[in-house]
């Protein structure tokens, strides 16, 4: 049965339906592949599409041949767009989340004595980034703790909102953090900035491919993500949404051949050289592999294999579980340390003995190994892991 003719008919919770969909990716059977918060692999349907167009491109890279690629460029924009629902004039074409992050925190005017804050937790491109550009410029980063596990929503925001003061000029946090898997009251945050005339800028690493993301209804000023996590798409690839009103603020960080001030939307932003055009399409290969699924569905069956897990390491009493449990401050990201056992000896037990690829933090508050599965894995693998952990906690 061809994937696409079997969407219709299966049910979403219906394992036999993911087993198709698991079908679909070029994974080692003999690995349990959690490590989307890292990599995720392409499917066949978009690597077949990329390979497809490379052959093509190094075939005829005639201009003749390539003119194509502008149609298929805003195609994706398109989707993208209508998937974050947002309009396609506000996005842009990116390399990766760190690109999209570094391109708003190159290019809003800041000057010495503001101040930006962010949260501990947040990845480097949207933290250290920050931090580099400060010591040029002079102005201040100040970095909220985070509480493992997250004591709720309301705590998150309040911690913000404490940090403001009538120099805040920046509010950049991780949409769900990759550290431990807290996912922040994105709505909530982005309210209380655009009240103040803050500007509120969203890691989308950990939430774009995994979480049904509503942009219009969240209403950050910008957002970042790449296609090679959640998304499944290729490497090298991503989005960066900026509201329309914050467009003409924001200035672009690199300017070369193509580049014009007439650029309209956020097109002003991704004018890079020479690109590699076949990766677009293939970064809009994804888009259309995830849609056919329904990214409600999608969404869904991530909450389950990873609720499955902290249900299961939960349960296990050698087990620190560093995640929530709570949805709503949760995602695809599970974080727990083995009490009985150092980080990496666990890490590499794991590898050794069960083939089973995660990721780690070695110290800190927030040592310990990382689970993070999506839609190409099964419950029974879900138990499988679990099984192995309860074999190192003995």
């Amino acid at each position: 049965m061809a994937f696409s003719a079997g969407l219709a008919a299966a049910a979403p919770a219906d394992e036999a339906y993911w087993q198709m969909v698991g079908r679909q990716f070029p994974l080692d059977e003999k690995m349990i592949y959690l490590n989307a918060a890292n990599v995720c692999p392409a499917s066949r349907p978009v690597m077949d599409r990329h390979i497809e167009y490379l052959r093509d491109f190094q075939a005829n890279p005639s201009f003749q041949n390539r003119y194509k690629y502008v149609e298929m460029r805003e195609r994706l924009r398109t989707t993208a767009a209508r998937m974050l629902r947002v309009s396609a004039d506000e996005i842009a074409v990116t390399r990766n989340t760190s690109e999209g992050s570094n391109l708003v925190v190159k290019g809003i005017d800041l000057k010495a004595g503001d101040e930006v804050i962010v949260t501990e937790h947040n990845h480097p491109s949207n933290l250290d980034s920050w931090k580099v550009r400060a010591r040029r410029d002079g102005f201040v980063v100040k970095a909220v703790p985070v509480a493992i596990p997250a004591v709720s929503g309301d705590a998150l925001l309040g911690s913000i909102e404490k940090a403001i003061t009538p120099r805040t000029r920046v509010i950049a946090v991780t949409h769900l953090t990759s550290t431990t898997g807290v996912l922040y009251p994105a709505r909530e945050v982005a309210a209380l900035a655009r009240r103040r005339g803050i500007w509120m800028h969203l890691d989308g690493a950990q939430t774009f491919g995994a979480l049904d993301v509503d942009l219009g209804s969240i209403g950050p000023d910008s957002y970042a993500t790449s296609a090679h996590k959640w998304l499944m798409g290729p490497l090298e690839a991503g989005l960066l949404y900026v509201r329309a009103e914050r467009i003409a603020g924001l200035w672009p960080a690199i300017v070369t051949a193509g580049w014009a001030d007439n650029l309209k939307g956020a097109r002003k932003l991704e004018v890079l050289g020479q690109r590699d055009d076949p990766r677009v399409v293939a970064l809009e290969a994804a888009l259309d592999f995830v849609n056919l699924i329904g990214m409600g569905n999608v969404e869904a069956r991530m909450r389950a294999l990873a609720g499955r897990l902290k249900t299961g390491l939960s349960g296990i009493a050698g087990v620190e579980l560093k995640t929530n449990m709570q949805a709503e401050l949760s995602g695809g990201v599970v974080k727990f340390k083995l009490r009985g056992m150092g980080t990496k000896k666990a890490y590499d037990a794991l590898w050794e003995r069960h083939r089973l690829s995660a990721a780690s933090t070695p110290s800190g508050e927030s040592e310990g190994i990382r689970f993070s599965p999506h839609i190409y894995n099964s419950m029974e693998q879900m138990d499988r892991a679990v099984a192995a952990v309860r074999e190192l906690a003995g």
